[in-house]
């Protein structure tokens, strides 16, 4: 089998290429810049949302402290003056000492204030909170302290041996206290106790306060509807399916700045994301001008480059696509099943004739840029034969003649048969087709299952799939792998999906977590990647470029941050 048919897929895009002189009379709106995404937010609250898609619009709500900024990534202030220097106050504590920039403020004209930080990591605390990730990442924060819960200085406090120290000090989104907390119920509990006590601990009034918080807080008016947050822009529209429209603030106060930072920038009056899962759609779309920016799969934006009419860029983006495998599932719970699939993808022929070659084949979740990186380690070569030997090696045969192999397992018969969840998108449907096929080659039954983006992502969180293709953005600074996995995010809605964790790597991610020597911490890295290059949790697969095309009549700036551009700062109406 093919990885699809390819005449009736140029025959589609010849017709597509042919009725993209067919330009929209109407003039284009230049205020407003139209972007399309494959895929609808799951919410616009950080503190909730799960979806990459989300964070990479609530930045522009609900911008964060300071930002990993440019293609040096490195980090930059937005909401408060100056980065300065980490104080070390003992041998467990380092404190840091910041001041919101004096004219920062909130759609009600309230300054930005140290309540509102300690609010924003109060509300990620409450245990109440369904989203756990950044309470795992708030336990390392020690205290807040200020003059008034009002006053624009403040002090953050957090444990020494935490290696995203910098990063917790005020790296995530601020939340305005007085609009997602008005009866002010999160101050009435210190930080120690929402990150000490278990839930048995609170007495029943404690219980009731914090339920009634989370349970507004979670409501949908706070995740589709009301968003408030100090950035430049505000959620204008959110039309299911469809698209979310974002509109600049009047009288932003960002604007009396320097703007040296790109994300103090905010040149469109509008941004407007269309929702367009169909590449074919989109290709329509920005071809008649009714759409500014869209990223495409590798054949259709190599098509588009040869006619020349349109802009493009290719950055870099830390980013690795891997597929999810639930080692919980009887057959993929054996390393030997894992590596066999891994040999079976013949990685090197699909990154030519499917991605055109724009990707590089990857070991494990790490960039490859960073000092860390396990170089001994070589990508897993296409080897059926070797594939066939492992499965015979783990006792899988096929004893009934049927292509399938099977072993008895607590004297039932189990055969490798899975499905394979992905959406509507062409990169996955090509992918799970030559996994498909791959796999049947080895005696493995691969069977594809098409669902809708939120379904799908509720399945992954439930544990409900057996493989799936996925993608990752991978850290600018130091990486943390206590949440993808660590044994403690193993269970639903954890954030470990795959299921596997040991004891081992639970050692090994508490050494990099803590440890303050760069040796002992870089070994742990690497030894953690060997142990996951071993074990193949996730089949990993190669770190994609970018492929961004977009109007002439744009400005763009290509970041390797994803995905690939800042829309804040992008200029529309320039020739």
């Amino acid at each position: 089998m093919k990885f699809y048919n390819q005449i009736f897929y140029f025959l589609i895009l010849a017709f597509v290429l042919a009725i993209g002189s067919c330009k929209l009379d109407s003039k284009l709106d230049q205020e407003v810049l139209r972007i399309r995404i494959q895929d609808e937010p799951d919410c616009l609250n950080p503190i909730l949302s799960q979806s990459g898609i989300s964070t990479q619009i609530e930045n522009y709500i609900m911008p964060p402290l300071f930002e990993y900024e440019g293609n040096q990534l490195e980090l930059a202030p937005i909401l408060i003056k100056e980065l300065t220097p980490e104080i070390e106050l003992n041998d467990s504590i380092i404190e840091y000492h910041y001041q919101f920039i004096d004219i920062a403020e909130w759609s009600n004209g309230n300054k930005l204030s140290a309540a509102d930080l300690d609010f924003t990591i109060k509300a990620a605390l409450n245990p109440y909170i369904k989203n756990k990730t950044w309470r795992n990442l708030f336990k390392n924060i020690i205290s807040i302290q200020s003059e008034k819960p009002e006053a624009q200085s403040f002090r953050i406090q957090l444990k020494k041996d935490f290696l995203l120290s910098r990063e917790m000090s005020g790296n995530y989104n601020l939340y305005p206290e007085y609009f997602y907390d008005p009866k002010q119920i999160m101050r009435k509990f210190s930080l120690q106790d929402l990150q000490k006590k278990d839930s048995v601990q609170f007495t029943i009034e404690e219980h009731q306060a914090l339920k009634q918080f989370a349970d507004e807080f979670q409501n949908e008016q706070f995740c589709k509807k009301q968003i408030q947050g100090a950035g430049a822009y505000q959620l204008k529209e959110w039309t299911s399916g469809s698209k979310i429209v974002l509109e600049k603030k009047k009288n932003w106060w960002g604007d009396k700045l320097p703007q040296s930072n790109s994300m103090q920038k905010a040149y469109p009056e509008r941004i407007e994301y269309q929702v367009i899962p169909d590449d074919v759609s989109a290709l329509v779309s920005i071809k008649n001008g009714s759409l500014d920016l869209s990223e495409f799969p590798p054949k259709i934006f190599s098509e588009l480059q040869k006619e020349n009419k349109l802009q493009f860029a290719t950055p870099i983006v830390m980013q690795y696509n891997y597929i999810e495998l639930n080692t919980k599932k009887i057959g993929l719970n054996e390393k030997e099943v894992r590596q066999a699939i891994a040999h079976a993808i013949d990685q090197e022929t699909f990154i030519i004739s499917q991605m055109q070659g724009l990707a590089q084949r990857v070991i494990g979740p790490v960039n490859p840029s960073k000092s860390f990186y396990n170089k001994e380690l070589v990508p897993y070569s296409y080897d059926l034969e070797k594939s066939k030997t492992l499965l015979a090696n783990a006792g899988w045969k096929d004893t009934d003649a049927d292509g399938v192999l099977d072993k008895l397992i607590q004297g039932k018969k189990v055969k490798l048969e899975y499905k394979m969840l992905i959406s509507g998108k062409d990169l996955g449907k090509n992918l799970a087709l030559h996994v498909q096929e791959q796999c049947k080659k080895i005696g493995i039954a691969i069977e594809i299952v098409s669902k809708e983006s939120a379904a799908l992502r509720k399945d992954l969180v439930e544990r409900n799939f057996d493989l799936s293709p996925a993608s990752s953005g991978q850290t600018p600074g130091l990486w943390d792998p206590y949440q993808s996995w660590h044994s403690s995010n193993t269970k639903t809605p954890g954030t470990n999906r795959s299921g596997f964790a040991t004891n081992t790597t639970d050692s090994l991610i508490q050494i990099i977590r803590t440890s303050s020597d760069v040796q002992e911490r870089d070994l742990a890295y690497k030894k953690f990647q060997a142990i996951l290059y071993e074990e193949q949790p996730q089949i990993f697969l190669f770190s994609p470029t970018a492929r961004i095309a977009y109007q002439k009549n744009l400005k763009v700036n290509p970041t390797v941050k994803r995905p690939g551009y800042n829309e804040n700062e992008i200029q529309k109406g320039l020739k």
